[in-house]
């Protein structure tokens, strides 16, 4: 209620009460009490109803304000999440492009990782050392798009959380956690550089997990062949063999007769 309007109808009560007091009989003087006990009350409803309404304006103005407040701060804590992010995105690709050596942009490292060559003697030769020098060659292309993908899943991580994002499984590889999570967070700022190559890489990865697993296998099944067999723990490699059939792939050949 209007402060003006406020003091208008107090003074229209105390004007009725003079004019009532006024014109009173005499005579009727008991019921002064009563006019008086009447007025009384009628003033504390309209005060009491104007409390009540510039109490209701303050709480709308304070919700109005910590809402404007909260907003402020959700939007500085994305800010600051993006940022974070952009932290985590900046170091992978230079990380990854230092352990490849030979490009200059993570989208030559996708180019990279299509030239494959290296599994198939991986897969089909029985020489250790030809193996472990397949799997060393192999690496400089695996090594540099795990670090990428896993920067990306990293920074991809901290933008979900930020935004309250809860039907996100961050236990799934960073390969496949890219692949299927990629549209959500493509076009958000400091993803955009990256996100493409990433994708590319992490659907290749997703994709020759089979492979990529065989040429792990083979590679430890050539160390354990080779004159420094006693840094293997075999237990793992053929509990890692025996999981490998059970899923229904081949075993590379080194690791047939382990």
């Amino acid at each position: 209620m209007p402060q003006r309007l406020l003091f208008l109808l107090t003074g229209l009560v105390g004007v009725a009460i003079g004019l009532a007091i006024r014109l009173l009989d005499p005579e009727r003087l008991s019921a002064l009490g009563s006019i008086l006990a009447g007025a009384g009350s009628l003033l504390a409803v309209i005060w009491f109803s104007a409390s009540l309404r510039y109490q209701s304006r303050q709480l709308q103005e304070q919700r109005q304000q910590f809402a404007a407040q909260f907003e402020h701060l959700k939007e500085t804590s994305r800010r600051d999440a993006l940022l974070f992010a952009k932290g985590i995105l900046d170091r992978a690709e230079e990380k990854a492009l230092a352990q490849n050596g030979k490009v200059n942009s993570i989208s030559e490292l996708v180019t990279e990782y299509m030239n494959f060559v290296e599994l198939k003697p991986l897969l089909e030769s029985r020489d250790p050392e030809e193996v472990m020098h397949a799997f060393g060659a192999w690496m400089k292309r695996e090594g540099p798009a795990i670090t990428l993908v896993t920067g990306v899943k990293s920074a991809a991580e901290v933008f979900f959380r930020s935004i309250g994002a809860s039907d996100v499984d961050s236990s799934k590889p960073p390969e496949e956690f890219v692949f299927i999570y990629s549209p959500l967070f493509s076009g958000v700022p400091f993803f955009e550089s990256v996100t493409a190559p990433a994708v590319i890489l992490s659907e290749f990865m997703f994709r020759l997990a089979p492979g990529r697993k065989a040429a792990q296998i083979a590679y430890f099944a050539a160390v354990a062949k080779s004159s420094i067999g006693q840094v293997v723990r075999m237990e793992k490699l053929r509990a890692d063999i025996a999981k490998h059939q059970a899923d229904g792939y081949p075993l590379p050949e080194i690791a047939k007769d382990l």
